[in-house]
């Protein structure tokens, strides 16, 4: 495996969601057949589902661009790291399909944590690469984790680089079967 700057943020990542995967197994409210235990799931569902989908939106537009060039087109021109946007907002939905209000706080803290960080360098990185691109880039957008309401336009031609965005697809696809273990160990649980 090749080592990169991101490789210990991504073990640490795997390693949290493979801690709630165990503790959703032991860890939580039983199943009541309540309407509550069915709307988490559902908002759990949603959360990682719209995650999925923004990530792989975002990764049209940056995968194989990374520290090459500023990405400030499609959702790049809303917010400054929709990516980590959409990290967050899957841990979210993780932590709800957990039903556990404990283990969703202590999941979105951990991955939060993580991306600030990875963000904060990632900033500083780009203000010493690019300078006075990054500089008129954070004025006209100061969003770092919402959307922002101004929607830039959308380029007529993207260059996606197939292996990149093909890692794009799988980490979608780790997040459907990390919800979908959640999802059992809750199930299971009790």
């Amino acid at each position: 495996m090749t080592e990169s700057a991101s490789t210990p943020r991504l073990r640490a990542t795997f390693a949290i969601y493979l801690g709630l995967v165990a503790a959703s197994a032991v860890w939580g409210p039983v199943h009541d057949g309540g309407a509550a235990w069915y709307a988490t799931g559902i908002a759990g569902f949603l959360c990682v589902a719209l995650a999925c989908l923004g990530r792989l939106w975002s990764s049209v537009f940056i995968a194989g661009h990374k520290d090459e060039s500023l990405v400030t087109t499609g959702p790049y021109a809303r917010l400054r790291h929709p990516l980590y946007a959409c990290s967050m907002l899957g841990a979210l939905g993780l932590g709800l399909t957990s039903r556990s209000v404990l283990l969703a706080a202590i999941v979105v803290v951990l991955i939060a944590a993580l991306v600030i960080y990875a963000a904060a360098c990632e900033e500083q990185f780009l203000a010493e690469q690019f300078p006075e691109e990054f500089a008129a880039y954070c004025a006209a957008v100061p969003h770092k984790w919402w959307p922002g309401t101004r929607a830039g336009p959308l380029p007529e031609r993207v260059d996606v680089h197939p292996a990149l965005y093909r890692k794009a697809f799988l980490d979608a696809g780790s997040f459907f079967a990390l919800w979908l273990l959640v999802a059992l160990a809750a199930e299971l649980r009790g």
